[in-house]
């Protein structure tokens, strides 16, 4: 819808009538004023062409984008600063008002998007356009799987045995499970190497050199371990070139209770290429309960690789923040809301929806990263790292 000149302009009045509320609400007039404004002159702009040589271009449109970036330039504090302790002195702001509607009017993109912030119940953390997409695209896979699944043609090719009319079945089966091109070698591949998810070296990186180096990492639900074994690599090199006669540390405890592993120890043994270059070695028998309460895993950073959907993933951060006022930051890599791991409760308790009445949230969102995707494009997951309020 189109905001006219006029009903733009009366908008901006009846919002600045009254003095005393413009005191009072100085902050928040700006932002709509600014988000406005914004919104509608480049509504008007993309309506009428001759639009930027008129004399009100030239006066509300600027100034209207001024108030926004003078609502966007508000200062936070460095990743440097609040990735190591978040106090009320240094505490981040939530995302403006202006902000949230100029990214909701997708002038914004999801990356341009601030960070470190301190999480709001409006916040699109976890509502990025990618899971977005592809939560609908999933949806139709499904839709369209059920079809071939209950067609005629199928049932047919299994009458018959007929491997001709049952390989381009298949085909079309296996493009839809794993994305155009993607054989069932090739997903295999791919988790022998990384598991669901895989990490970058600009992930690896930012844990082992800044997040986590002082204070190691708790992985729960670790599977294969070859996350934990990325990172214990890549710190264990790191440690060899600083001091070579350094005490040998293991940056991270992983944990599992191998009940859903991605791939089976009995055909990927210790003896297989895989285990030998990718698994971890080290990963320990637990409950995810139980590997957060140890005295082991107190005041380390807990991360969550591509956790199961349900109820799992919360109970861990809950039973990590309760065990010791030192556990405090979570990174968590997977889907955002509506995807493939934990549950929306799980969302909601760093977004601050928690119960009837939403309250501000505890948690600053510190960083969002790119992760490596599974072949096909049929995964949709970002790495997360959220530290909790003192």
């Amino acid at each position: 819808m189109m905001i006219g000149r006029p009903l733009f302009f009366r908008h901006v009045a009846k919002s600045m009538s009254s003095q005393s509320k413009l005191k009072q609400n100085n902050h928040a007039i700006l932002s709509v004023t600014a988000a406005i404004g914004a919104s509608a002159a480049f509504h008007y702009y993309f309506y009428k062409p001759n639009y930027m040589n008129s004399e009100w271009s030239e006066k509300c449109y600027s100034r209207s984008l001024a108030m926004c970036e003078k609502e966007l330039a508000i200062k936070s504090p460095s990743v440097a600063t609040t990735e190591t302790s978040i106090t009320k002195s240094v505490l981040p702001k939530p995302l403006p008002r202006a902000t949230l509607l100029l990214y909701n009017l997708k002038l914004i993109a999801y990356s341009s998007l601030p960070t470190p912030r301190l999480m709001s119940t409006k916040d699109p953390v976890f509502s990025y356009p990618d899971i977005v997409r592809g939560v609908r695209r999933r949806q139709a896979d499904e839709v369209s799987l059920q079809k071939i699944l209950s067609s005629e043609r199928l049932m047919a090719a299994r009458q018959s045995q007929d491997q001709q009319l049952m390989q381009p079945i298949l085909q079309e089966v296996n493009e839809l499970v794993y994305g155009k091109g993607v054989t069932p070698q090739i997903r295999e591949d791919f988790l022998a190497q990384y598991g669901c998810v895989g990490h970058t070296p600009e992930i690896v990186k930012y844990l082992v050199d800044e997040l986590a180096k002082d204070r190691g990492i708790v992985e729960v639900g670790a599977g294969n371990g070859q996350w934990a074994r990325a990172i214990n690599d890549f710190h264990n090199l790191q440690r060899k070139q600083d001091k070579p006669s350094g005490k040998a540390f293991d940056l991270v405890l992983a944990f599992d209770n191998m009940q859903e592993l991605p791939l089976s120890p009995k055909i990927y043994h210790q003896r297989t290429v895989p285990a030998k270059q990718y698994f971890y070695d080290k990963v320990k028998l637990a409950s995810h309960i139980d590997a957060v309460k140890g005295f082991a895993s107190r005041g380390r950073v807990l991360m969550l690789v591509y956790p199961s959907p349900g109820s799992m993933a919360l109970e861990t951060v809950k039973a990590y923040i309760e065990s010791s006022d030192q556990n405090d930051t979570v990174v968590y890599v997977g889907e955002g809301i509506g995807g493939a791991n934990a549950d929306e409760e799980f969302f909601n308790y760093f977004l601050g929806k928690t119960g009837d009445n939403p309250k501000e949230a505890d948690w600053v969102l510190l960083k969002v990263m790119e992760v490596r995707r599974s072949p096909g494009g049929k995964g949709y997951e970002k790495m997360f790292v959220f530290q909790r309020k003192r």
